[in-house]
This record gives C-alpha cells, structure tokens and sequence, in this order.
C-alpha cells in the first residue's frame, strides 16, 4: 500500500509540475487553434495526465499486479497520440461522424476516420484481454469505443469536458470495488489541477485529452462494471451520439438556467 500512496503523491505533483511544461512546448511548437471566440490558445494539453499516469502506473504495480493496469496506461497513450494527430492537422472543416463519412466517400481517410478506426481497435484489443464470453467483448468494445468519444461531445465550451468527466469520474469513484478506485481519484485530482486554466480559456483539451479521458473511462467502468449495468451504459451512450448529431448541447445548455449556471461556474 504504500508503495500506491508513494506513487500517488509524486503523481501529483508531477503534474503540477508539468502543467506549465506542456503548456510551453505547445505554445512554443506554435501547437495553437482558435477557441469558440476566435482567440488563438494552446490545443493537445491531455498530454498533461501522461507523465502523472506513467508514474503512478509504475508504483502501483508494486502494490498490485494486475494487467488491467498495463491496459489503462497504454490504451490511454495511443489514444491520446491518436488524438494528438487530429489537433496537430490543418483540415479542420470535416468534422463530426457524417463529415468524415462524405470524405470516405471520396477515397481519403481524415484524421478523424482514423482516430474512429483506431479508437476501435484499441477497445476490441482491451475487450479481449478482458472478457470472458463473446457477449462481453461485444459490450466491452462498444463501451470503450463510446465513451473514447463521448468526451469530445463536451469539448466544445472552457472546462465543460472537464466538469463532466470529474462528474463520472466521482461516480466512478464510489461504484468502483477494485484498484480502479486508485485511478479515478488520481484523474480527479489531476483534473483540479488542470481545470483552472481551462475554465479561462488559456489551453484546450484537444481530442488529445477528451480521448485520452474517455477511454480511461470507458476502461475503468469495462472492468468493474457488471454486465447488465455495461449494457444499459451503452444504450445510453450510444442515445447520446444519436442525439449530439441532431441538437446542440451548447443550445440546450445555455436555455436551461441550471445547467447554464454549472456550465459557466468557473469562467
């Protein structure tokens, strides 16, 4: 145990560390695209929770060795890399499911097609280090895969991602009944770190950082989840995908007075 707690710690302050950091080598590498107010701010800053995740990853396996641990790590690097390369492209005009379909279409894979395929892959490749039926890759892969991108339904305003992240992550907190409970309150903690500066509109997530936090979700609830709580979790999310092609949550937001006022707490 104290190797985690040892571990956890350092973690921290590591990102706090590294915070200001990454915010530098973004700026610097002119790593920059206009926010919903046309300001120019740093985007890919999920590179933030990385070198956090690798230490903590490192002690906690001292404490507890289990290969859902390798699998949190790694599946949250490749997408985040993944993620990287669609905030680091130009093209930014096919956006959104039916936009990368149209360009499939034409013969030429975006960025964002490939993100959808890799995202895909990656969660098939966890589902089957995981599952024990052909019923659970099924919902596995399509949990991971949903919620990779249920983050960048959110990415759209300063710090909406992020409080709704805390939000599943606190859930997740007090439903989880393994060693995930250690990794939720470690993104937690990160996320309080990192939300000040998104909260002002200083840097951007990117879907660096909404891939990188989905799939750490959509990993932790895989495994601690049951079954037929995973299938209602899909069903949900795949109404909310249906949804977010169809209405804008920025809209529906900013009519309720509620929402509206969680939303902007903080800017």
């Amino acid at each position: 145990m104290q190797y985690a707690i040892i571990g956890f710690v350092i973690a921290v302050m590591t990102g706090k560390f590294f915070l200001s950091q990454i915010y530098n080598i973004l700026f610097d590498s002119n790593m920059l695209q206009e926010n919903f107010k046309g300001e120019k701010i740093p985007i890919g800053m999920g590179l933030f929770f990385i070198p956090s995740l690798i230490i903590f990853s490192m002690f906690f396996q001292l404490h507890y060795n289990d290969t859902g641990i390798n699998l949190i790590l790694v599946g949250c690097i490749l997408m985040a890399f993944v993620g990287y390369l669609d905030d680091s492209t130009v093209d930014k005009s096919n956006k959104g499911l039916k936009g990368h379909i149209k360009q499939l279409f034409k013969n030429k894979v975006t960025t964002g097609m490939l993100k959808a395929l890799a995202g895909f892959g990656i969660s098939l490749y966890i589902s089957l280090s995981i599952s024990n039926s052909l019923q659970e890759i099924i919902i596995n892969t399509l949990l991971i895969s949903l919620f990779t991108n249920f983050m960048n339904l959110w990415d759209l305003r300063p710090g909406r991602a992020t409080k709704v992240f805390i939000l599943i992550a606190i859930i997740g907190f007090f439903l989880s009944i393994s060693y995930t409970q250690y990794y939720f309150a470690l993104f937690i903690c990160l996320s309080l770190i990192y939300i000040k500066g998104d909260l002002t509109a200083k840097y951007m997530l990117g879907d660096t950082g909404s891939n990188l936090l989905g799939i750490f979700l959509g990993i932790c609830f895989a495994i601690d989840l049951a079954f037929y709580y995973k299938i209602a979790l899909v069903v949900f999310l795949i109404v909310m995908h249906i949804f977010a092609e169809k209405v804008s949550f920025s809209k529906i937001i900013a009519k309720n007075k509620l929402l509206n006022k969680i939303d902007m707490m903080g800017r």
